[in-house]
């Protein structure tokens, strides 16, 4: 990739976002690798997808990379992730990472940092990453779809609880709260309550037409995804490598963006992120820890 500074669309991409693009592909290019070698499906999603069809890379104002996979291909590939990510690559999970609580894998390359201020205080790898995110079936029947909807939502928000409560001495009620999760977790450790959060959509008694990424947010089920938009691969260039893209890409995009060639800009799904490429995320925590960066400074953009 040309890391050398340009214009696009108007907008100005600095060679910092440049390095930040080119670690991110290196990550894309080491997931597809490994899902070719396996016969797995996967395709670009979101902002990707829509850069794809739209820019032939990156969105301009865009700083991430969204995959997309069937919960198959998914679980097969948390399968065999421990052999075929290694250095600098890391695959975090929830199964490969302590207390790392959402419901789609990132592919990390470590000795970066890619550091969300909700995250600072995680333990968690925050290295510069790129998102895996997972479509499940949905069931045809409503009942059955609005019972596991209120079970994944439950136990998603005892992980994030657990993951991200502060006690607060001015707030006794946290204190509750805190003791409360503990004991939860005492019963049913953290890795097994996830393993009940990642399977409540595996036994369907009626599939529907439709599968959503659940696991990342309820709200998806009220914006679907059609099984047959994936029933074949197209691969189109993308900055320097080609993406696979699902065949129903012009669908999928008029669903989620409406006239999707006409460019408007956006912010990031993560807001701001205090990245570094040539320190690890360790390093950047302390820094900011201790003052020398200034949280204040991301948490108002």
């Amino acid at each position: 990739m040309n890391l050398n500074k340009e214009e696009r669309n108007g907008y100005v991409i600095s060679e910092d976002m440049k390095k930040i693009w080119n670690i991110q592909l290196l990550c894309v290019k080491k997931v597809l690798d490994v899902c070719q070698k396996h016969n797995l499906h996967i395709w670009a999603e979101g902002g990707t997808l829509l850069g794809t069809i739209r820019h032939k890379g990156y969105i301009p104002w865009d700083d991430d990379i969204d995959l997309l996979m069937m919960r198959e291909d998914y679980n097969k590939l948390l399968e065999i992730a421990s052999k075929e990510f290694e250095e600098p690559f890391f695959f975090q999970s929830a199964y490969s990472d302590k207390c790392y609580p959402r419901g789609h894998a990132q592919v990390r390359y470590n000795g970066t940092a890619a550091i969300l201020p909700c995250d600072i205080n995680c333990k968690f790898n925050q290295s510069i990453f790129i998102d895996i995110f997972v479509c499940d079936r949905l069931p045809a029947n409503r009942f059955e779809l609005a019972s596991k909807l209120f079970k994944s939502e439950f136990l998603r928000r005892l992980l994030f609880e657990k993951t991200y409560s502060r006690f607060n001495l001015n707030n006794p009620k946290s204190l509750l709260k805190k003791i409360l999760i503990f004991f939860i977790f005492c019963v049913i450790p953290f890795k097994k309550t996830f393993k009940k959060f990642d399977s409540v959509f595996n036994d369907i008694e009626e599939e529907s037409d439709n599968v959503a990424c659940v696991s990342f947010s309820m709200a998806s089920v009220f914006q679907p995804l059609k099984k047959k938009w994936f029933s074949k691969t197209l691969y189109m260039p993308f900055e320097d490598i080609m993406m696979p893209i699902p065949v129903g890409y012009d669908e999928m995009l008029t669903t989620l963006y409406g006239d999707y060639m006409t460019p408007v800009k956006a912010p990031s799904l993560h807001g701001s992120v205090i990245f570094d490429t040539e320190r690890p995320y360790t390093e950047v925590l302390k820094d900011i820890k201790s003052g020398k960066i200034d949280i204040k400074k991301y948490l108002n953009e």
